[in-house]
């Protein structure tokens, strides 16, 4: 390898270092940028798709509303002043866990009420089944048995008090 060879090679990589050293900044930016609307994103529904949130989503809209998100990231702006942003313009239904309050709060609370109310009525229905007890059986009916089980019967009646 002659010197004007080994020069360049210097030169080529110090050159490489030097622009690697200018744009990592932005790719480090870029990749918070992108984590911030990731993070906001699974917070909203899409309102084209069933069941899918705005940063899985491939809708247009869904396109739309995160770059929105960027933009208002890149502005400043923080994760509830944009989801509050959505939600004035959508309503609750938006986010992915909508408030607890309203009709909401008999969507958490209606299945752990209705487990508990049936916990309860079961538990009801053991205990009087449980505790149901036959009538003893008249005079008339003991009488009517046969002899021997009849005396068997006065004996344990008899013993146990019953």
């Amino acid at each position: 390898m002659t010197l004007r060879e080994l020069c360049l090679a210097i030169c080529s990589a110090a050159a490489l270092a030097v622009f690697a050293l200018l744009t990592l900044p932005a790719v480090t930016r870029a990749d918070a940028l992108d984590d911030g609307v990731r993070r906001v994103a699974m917070q909203l529904q899409c309102p084209v798709c069933e069941g899918e949130n705005v940063a899985d989503s491939p809708s247009g809209l869904a396109a739309d509303m995160r770059a929105v998100i960027r933009s208002r990231l890149a502005a400043g702006e923080g994760d509830q002043q944009i989801l509050d942003e959505f939600v004035a313009s959508y309503g609750d239904s938006i986010l992915t866990e909508p408030p607890k309050r309203g009709v909401s709060l008999g969507v958490w609370l209606g299945p752990t009420i209705g487990i508990a109310l049936g916990g309860v009525l079961l538990g009801m229905l053991l205990r009087a089944w449980r505790h149901q007890r036959e009538a003893p059986p008249s005079a008339g009916a003991v009488a009517a048995l046969d002899p021997e089980v009849a005396d068997e019967y006065h004996r344990f009646r008899q013993e146990f008090g019953r």
